[in-house]
């Protein structure tokens, strides 16, 4: 299963239902952003250090 989730929405109440979702399915790191260019950054940054989404 999956252990590490981005999730990008401008809305924030999508955010939390993906959010709840996410804990309910015993997701360790989970990490909300706003807007699709710091998606785009914290994916690369993850890509850099081996740890990716």
């Amino acid at each position: 299963m999956f252990k590490k989730a981005l999730i990008s929405d401008d809305l924030d109440c999508i955010n939390q239902g993906v959010v709840s979702i996410l804990q309910a399915l015993a997701i360790e790191d989970i990490t909300e952003v706003a807007y699709c260019d710091d998606a785009f950054l914290k994916v690369e940054k993850a890509s850099m250090d081996n740890t990716p989404f």
